[in-house]
């Protein structure tokens, strides 16, 4: 059993890609064209012992389904939105029919979530950015410290250009005398040229944006394209379901692919947060499941969110991760 989503420039090329891996045998659950990308989710079953096996969803589906109520169930306690519990208990039941809840949900999650962790080697450098108190500047110093490699290191840069006192939190961080400052958006570009010619690479604090306001959302749009840099949404888990979906879409649009979750283990239901990263149509790449800077991030997987739903984030499981990327 699989389920996975495409992403290609055209529908044509997603399909190409559907029945480059799944057959001419896989069933299309949804298809989405937005933005100059087609979104198709697929899903196949195949019996070891046939060639051609008919997919789960071609079965007649019971009344009741313990495995999809249990899974539905669990969603709702996380205040996920119901047409997100639909989709990930549904295909989770159909997919995951036999197995222990952790799996169906995670085979259920890999339907309408992506993940993409952070590499020790990016080809370019990472500007975090996201609104105020998201806890950027404590994810370029987990990063920094534990996803960096010692003979390339990711080489922390503050850009505060509001003289907040960032690069002294920053420095306290990552265990520093000091770190790079960038007082000013000319500066910081010319900060990142400067480390292309070298061939290194830097994670840089950027300054707090406000997704409410146009014009802010302007300048980092702006920044954004004027360095070669990945830009990387660092989002909270806490706050309302809406404006978090709100928030993650602004910064999509600005630029953002990918995302890290924080302030995990701060809030007890997290399907608001993971529902609107699915919406904004953003990678997961790491969860931040401590705000202790000793612990590195967790790399995020459908198994991992899963686990959050189920069993909850804990401090023990966080020290575990320490030194991970």
């Amino acid at each position: 059993m699989k389920m996975k989503m495409f992403v290609g420039r055209t529908e044509e090329e997603a399909m190409a890609m559907v029945r480059a891996e799944m057959g001419s045998d896989a069933v299309i659950l949804s298809t989405r064209d937005e933005d100059g990308r087609v979104e198709i989710r697929a899903a196949i079953e195949r019996n070891f012992g046939q060639k051609f096996a008919a997919p789960k969803f071609a079965e007649p589906r019971p009344v009741y389904d313990e495995t999809r109520s249990t899974l539905a169930s669990t969603l709702r306690w996380h205040g996920a939105p119901d047409g997100f519990v639909h989709m990930v208990s549904e295909a989770g039941s159909r997919l995951g029919a036999g197995m222990e809840a952790v799996n169906s949900l995670a085979v259920g999650i890999e339907g309408v979530l992506t993940f993409n962790p952070l590499n020790p080697h990016p080809q370019q450098s990472l500007l975090l950015v996201g609104s105020p108190s998201s806890g950027k500047t404590t994810a370029v110093a987990k990063i920094a410290r534990f996803l960096s490699d010692k003979k390339n290191p990711l080489d922390p840069v503050a850009a505060d250009f509001d003289a907040s006192g960032q690069t002294a939190r920053l420095a306290a961080l990552t265990l520093k005398v000091s770190v790079t400052s960038a007082l000013s958006p000319d500066h910081l570009m010319r900060l990142v040229r400067e480390a292309d010619d070298r061939g290194q690479k830097l994670v840089i604090d950027c300054p707090s944006f406000n997704p409410l306001d146009e014009s802010d959302m302007k300048r980092c749009s702006d920044l954004i394209s004027y360095m070669n840099v990945e830009p990387i949404l660092v989002l909270g888990a806490d706050g309302h379901p809406m404006e978090i979906e709100d928030n993650a879409r602004a910064f999509a649009q600005a630029g953002c692919r990918r995302v890290i979750l924080t302030k995990i283990d701060a809030v007890r239901r997290r399907g608001g947060a993971i529902a609107a990263i699915s919406s904004a149509r953003l990678s997961i790449a790491s969860l931040g499941m401590t705000s202790n800077a000793r612990c590195g991030l967790a790399p995020a997987s459908s198994e991992r969110i899963a686990r959050l739903f189920l069993t909850g984030a804990s401090i023990a499981e966080a020290d575990q991760l320490k030194g991970a990327a």
